[in-house]
């Protein structure tokens, strides 16, 4: 079984049970025996890196890099074997080229999350309630080796934001395959 221990960014007290919630009802779609416990860190205030127009709504938000980096270190400063996830209600972008009619220009995009076996973000940013915890499903089946599906099958629809209905509500059978497969050999290697 693996750990998370959760932290979150520039958020009020009040929303820390509604987080800490959020991550045990994403949990909730992967098989048994896949993730322990999960531990409360606390919040960390973080200074934005840039501001962002929206919609004629300034937004202070994080670069994704940065932001990646900064929960890189605090991982290493905990040092810690854990999945480290950061959550958060602020905007995380990325930005970068694109090679269009001769010319270079840049692109941003908004990042709701970003997790790999060892640390990872969910931003919240912008997101209806009934998406929350499907975006964090999403991102902690990425931690655990799935790969996006290209059809609206399951939670690891690439475009699951866009409005497309997906065909099961948790993952493929799949991708539970994979995550049984997974977890039974994650425990062989404890055990070894």
């Amino acid at each position: 079984m693996q750990s998370l221990e959760m932290l979150t960014i520039n958020e009020e007290p009040r929303d820390k049970e509604g987080l800490i919630e959020l991550l045990w009802e994403a949990i909730e779609y992967f098989p048994k025996g896949i993730w322990g416990d999960i531990r409360y860190l606390g919040n960390i205030d973080v200074d934005h890196d840039v501001m962002i127009k929206l919609k004629a709504k300034f937004y202070r938000a994080f670069i994704f890099d940065s932001i990646m980096r900064r929960i890189r270190g605090m991982k290493k400063l905990l040092k810690s074997d854990a999945l480290l996830l950061a959550l958060m209600h602020d905007p995380v972008i990325a930005i970068y080229p694109k090679f269009e009619r001769g010319r270079f220009r840049r692109v941003v995009n908004l990042v709701h999350d970003y997790i790999s076996k060892d640390v990872g973000i969910v931003s919240l940013f912008k997101l209806e309630e009934e998406s929350t915890v499907k975006v964090t499903a999403h991102g902690l089946g990425h931690s655990q080796g799935l790969r996006h599906h290209q059809e609206p099958i399951d939670l690891m629809y690439a475009r699951l934001l866009n409005g497309n209905l997906i065909i099961r509500d948790g993952f493929c059978d799949r991708c539970q395959q994979e995550l049984r497969t997974r977890s039974k050999l994650d425990d062989e290697k404890q055990i070894a």
